[in-house]
């Protein structure tokens, strides 16, 4: 499997996995408390990030994905 291939298979993962939390955090974040709530977004956070630094490593860059990341991203920061 070469470097391309791995990384957009890892980066697929990972948007599989915050697809995943993004929908259980929006459903249930106020009936969550404080503390979980909090925990589940930065894990969120830290995951929009990962994705972001592998997509920024790839070549050619998935555009549309980095800026579908980033869009997340600011909607997470603004949500309490």
């Amino acid at each position: 499997m070469s470097l391309r291939e791995t990384q957009v298979k890892t980066l697929n993962h990972i948007i599989a996995a915050i697809d995943e939390k993004a929908a259980e955090y929006k459903e249930a974040r106020f009936d969550m408390p404080q503390a979980q709530a909090d925990s589940q977004k930065k894990l969120l956070l830290d995951l929009i990030k990962n994705a972001l630094d592998l997509a920024n490593e790839m070549n050619p860059k998935p555009l549309e994905v980095i800026d579908d990341l980033n869009r997340l991203a600011k909607q997470f920061h603004g949500m309490n």
